[in-house]
C-alpha cells in the first residue's frame, strides 16, 4: 500500500481542528483540485503538483536564494511570484536564512499518514472526532484515499470526507465510499453558464454525483454552500439551490460565511486575482441568507 504515480501530494496535515467535522479532528489537504474557483480558500491546493511559496514580509533581500538556484532563476520572494520555469528543487528554500520561500506539497506513504493521524485516536474516541480529508478533491484520489480510510474505520476512527463533487462515481463508490462515515458535500452555483465561467467548469457531472450519492442510501450527507458576497450569495442563486436541495429530498444546508484570507495565500503563490472581496460577512448579510432556505423549510444548521 505504498505511495505510487497516483499517489497524491499533501499540502497540510492540521491536528486539533474543531471546525472540519464532529469532534476534535485531524484534517488531510489533499493537493489537486479539478475545480478553478475565483475565490478557492485554499489556493494552495489547486495544482497537484508541488509548488514554491513566497511570504515577502519575510524577505531579508539577502540574495542567498538567487545563488542557490541551480537553473539561476529564482526570484527574490518581495517579488512575491515564483519563476514559471522553476522546477521547485528546493535550493532555495534550503538556502533562504528567513523562511521567506517554501514548497507546498509533501509525499507521505499511505502508512506515514496512517500513524500521524492514528495517534490521536484518544482524543478522536472522547470528543466525538475523528479524520477529515480535504483539499483540493480528496475524491480525485480514491484508491490512496480509500486504503487510508480503510485503516482508519478498521481503528474506529471516524472519517469523514469534505467533497466539490467532480469526481469519477464508480471509482469513488467502490473504492472511497465503503470506508466513509460522513460526506459534506459543496454546491456552488446552481446556474450552469455562470457556473462554467466562475468555477471552471459545468455543474452537471456534479449534480449527478449528488443525485448518485443520495439514491446509494449515505446516511450521514451534509450538503455546504460556501456564501460568496455577489457570486453564490445573491437571491438568484439561493433560490436556486433550496429548489435544487427540495427537488432532491434533502432537509439541511450548511452555510460557510465568506473568509477572506485566502487572498494573501494566492498572493504568496504568484496567482491572479480575479476575484477580491476583502471583508468577513457580518451577521445580519448571514442571516439573510439563512431565511431564503428556511422560508422553504430547509435547515441552515451550524453543527460541525
Amino acid at each position: 500500500m505504498a505511495s505510487g504515480p497516483q499517489s497524491p501530494l499533501v499540502v497540510d496535515i492540521k491536528r486539533n481542528s474543531l471546525d472540519d467535522g464532529p469532534g476534535i479532528r485531524s484534517v488531510v489537504f489533499f493537493k489537486g483540485c479539478p475545480l478553478r474557483c475565483v475565490w478557492c480558500q485554499n489556493p494552495e491546493s489547486l495544482s497537484a503538483k508541488a509548488q514554491i511559496q513566497l511570504e515577502p514580509e519575510r524577505c531579508l533581500d539577502c540574495g542567498d536564494c538567487l545563488a542557490a538556484c541551480p537553473d539561476q532563476i529564482a526570484t527574490s520572494a518581495r517579488e512575491q511570484r515564483p519563476s514559471p520555469q522553476c522546477r521547485v528543487c528546493g535550493s532555495c528554500v534550503e538556502a533562504c536564512p528567513s523562511g521567506a520561500r517554501r514548497i507546498v506539497g509533501t509525499v507521505y506513504t499511505i502508512e506515514q499518514l496512517f500513524e500521524l493521524v492514528a495517534k490521536d485516536e484518544p482524543f478522536y474516541r472522547h470528543s466525538g472526532g475523528g479524520v477529515t480529508f480535504s483539499g483540493g478533491e480528496p475524491a480525485l484520489f480514491p484508491h490512496f484515499a480509500g486504503d487510508l480510510a480503510r485503516l482508519l474505520q478498521a481503528k474506529g476512527i471516524h472519517v469523514l470526507v469534505e467533497t466539490a463533487g467532480l469526481f469519477d462515481w464508480t471509482s469513488f463508490e467502490q473504492n472511497l465510499m465503503p470506508h466513509l462515515s460522513s460526506i459534506y458535500f459543496d454546491l456552488k452555483i446552481a446556474d450552469p453558464e455562470i457556473h462554467k465561467q466562475l468555477v471552471g467548469t459545468s455543474n452537471q457531472a456534479i449534480h449527478a454525483n449528488l443525485k448518485s450519492l443520495i439514491a446509494s442510501g449515505f446516511k450521514d450527507l451534509l450538503v455546504r454552500l460556501p456564501l460568496i458576497p455577489g457570486v453564490t450569495d445573491t437571491y438568484e442563486n439561493l433560490t436556486a439551490i433550496a429548489d435544487l436541495i427540495n427537488r432532491l429530498g434533502l432537509e439541511r444546508i450548511k452555510l460557510l460565511p465568506y473568509n477572506p484570507l485566502w487572498i494573501s495565500k494566492r498572493r504568496a503563490l504568484g496567482m491572479q486575482l480575479d476575484y477580491q472581496h476583502d471583508s468577513f460577512m457580518q451577521p445580519e448579510e448571514i442571516e439573510r441568507c439563512q431565511q431564503v432556505f428556511e422560508r422553504v423549510g430547509i435547515k441552515t444548521t451550524d453543527s460541525k
